[in-house]
């Protein structure tokens, strides 16, 4: 840490801790770049956004638990008293299980909620109708994150209890862990003890203090936090559901949380409750990112090694994206042994495999679908080209942000070339219905029509606009997109930038942040 500070971030916040123990929580360097206070791990509040997430699918698992909520009833049953409503777009309607797994299939905005000027905040059942998105495909048909998902389900919580959703949070998360630093609330209130780190940008290759940002979206990425309270959280998680005596879930209830709720592909990770799961199936592995437009932050539960990891700057742009904050996770995940070897499962060779080769080569684009015409095209030019090279052979391009080569170890299931990702295929009638990445936890792949290609939808300006998608991505987690991916024997961290982590909260790479 100590040769980041300054480079990658003014400062930052650590926390390493086990279930029932706390090994590590401190700050490094300064609070801003022009300052000489120091950030003190119980003291400093960082904006930690797509972390948030976990807080308050944490919260849906209370009143699950409770017997107020249920994770497999319709959500509109919840709203009775609002003007908030999901529409009966499909025959299936909409449940906490999808909210809590991002398989809703809401649409995806570019903008979730950001404002420059607090007095232009407005509630989140505000917020909630004047940007309900489309809902575009079935519900649990496929992962696609959605910031308005966990902000939905944030009011969901606060109907339940004839509450908002801050004060719930606060009474029934914060208080009894003592996470007396945490806030939902924007601004950070005068009377919460600590002081919120100063926002930095990077600009011609130094930091600079940025004006604050804020979010509409409260559930899906307000909070600001230090690293003892963090630690606090991670252990009630690490404790199936209790930490310093107090039990925040029951271990019944933690359990579910952590368990696989929506499978991808059986070769690649799925999605437990609010966070994703981490590493390979069955690593037992959780994990979510958080980047705002000025702060980053990752969090760790390697639950079988009773480990869990968290990390927050106060910087974010240029080379502090989130690759950056990625190789400090990195360092530490090898530090404690907690990451794997490269596989070393035999490769097919022969007609049939290179058969199959063929037959998932093509251009796919991602399950995400944005509201916006403009997000649609930023889309397509973030769309991946998968080849055949031979032998059965695949190599993986997303937009140059990603090239990888993969061979084949089971039938329509690639391993990378000295590396950690998987590359999946469903096949149905001899036709590729969807891809899956490890490293792609946020969405999936499905082949493009001919006219949606991206040498139809390319050119300058559309170029631009990838460029600042995907320096806004974040909010969700795209930023972590990925530390299992791309580390090689030695442990040396991935050298291509994800998109996505958040400031203030933002999300997945192609346009609704969270």
């Amino acid at each position: 840490m100590t040769d980041r500070i300054g480079e990658e971030t003014p400062g930052a916040i650590v926390a390493v801790v086990s279930s029932d123990d706390t090994d590590l929580t401190k700050g490094y360097g300064t609070t801003a770049i022009d300052s000489q206070t120091p950030v003190r791990a119980d003291e400093t509040l960082f904006r930690i956004g797509s972390v948030a997430k976990t807080v308050t699918f944490t919260a849906v698992m209370q009143g699950v638990e409770r017997g107020i909520l249920d994770l497999d009833e319709d959500v509109n049953t919840y709203l009775a008293g609002s003007p908030v409503e999901v529409p009966d777009t499909y025959e299936d309607p909409v449940t906490l299980r999808h909210l809590g797994t991002h398989t809703a299939g809401f649409g995806t905005h570019l903008n979730p909620g950001f404002v420059d000027d607090r007095d232009d905040l407005t509630s989140i059942e505000e917020a909630l109708v004047e940007n309900r998105p489309e809902r575009r495909r079935p519900p649990g048909d496929a992962v696609a994150y959605s910031n308005y998902g966990t902000l939905l389900a944030g009011h969901v919580v606060a109907e339940a209890y004839g509450s908002s959703f801050e004060e719930y949070v606060q009474s029934e998360v914060f208080q009894p862990l003592g996470m007396d630093h945490s806030t939902f609330v924007q601004p950070v209130p005068d009377d919460r003890p600590g002081e919120l780190a100063t926002p930095h940008t990077v600009d011609g290759g130094e930091l600079t203090v940025a004006n604050p940002v804020y979010t509409d979206w409260w559930p899906a990425g307000s909070m600001s936090t230090t690293a003892t309270d963090m630690a606090t959280f991670m252990r009630a998680h690490l404790g199936d559901g209790t930490a310093n005596g107090t039990q925040l879930l029951e271990p019944e209830t933690a359990r579910t949380m952590h368990g696989e709720q929506f499978g991808r592909h059986p070769a690649v990770n799925g999605w437990a409750y609010g966070f994703w799961e981490d590493g390979r199936p069955g690593d037992d592995t959780l994990a979510h990112t958080g980047g705002s437009i000025h702060f980053l932050s990752y969090l760790v539960l390697a639950l079988e090694h009773d480990v869990g990891l968290f990390v927050s700057y106060n910087a974010r742009g240029g080379d502090t994206e989130v690759d950056a904050l990625q190789a400090v996770i990195t360092d530490l995940v090898e530090e404690y042994d907690l990451g794997f070897d490269v596989s070393t499962a035999d490769h097919t060779t022969g007609s049939a495999a290179q058969q199959r080769a063929e037959r998932v080569a093509g251009e796919y684009g991602w399950t995400w679908e944005p509201e916006s015409a403009t997000g649609e095209l930023t889309i397509r030019l973030l769309q991946a080209t998968i080849e055949s090279i031979g032998g059965g052979e695949l190599t993986f391009d997303m937009a140059g942000v990603d090239q990888q080569r993969f061979v084949e170890t089971d039938p329509y299931v690639y391993h990378e070339r000295d590396g950690h990702d998987v590359l999946a295929f469903d096949v149905e009638d001899g036709d590729v219905v969807r891809g899956y990445r490890s490293s792609d936890t946020q969405f999936s792949w499905e082949p493009v029509p001919f006219q949606e290609r991206q040498l139809v939808a390319g050119g300058t300006a559309g170029i631009a606009l990838a460029g600042f998608l995907l320096s806004m991505v974040g909010w969700s987690g795209l930023g972590a997109w990925r530390w299992w991916h791309r580390r090689s024997d030695d442990g040396s961290p991935a050298t291509d930038t994800p998109p996505g982590t958040d400031d203030e909260s933002v999300e997945p790479k192609p346009g609704d942040r969270e």
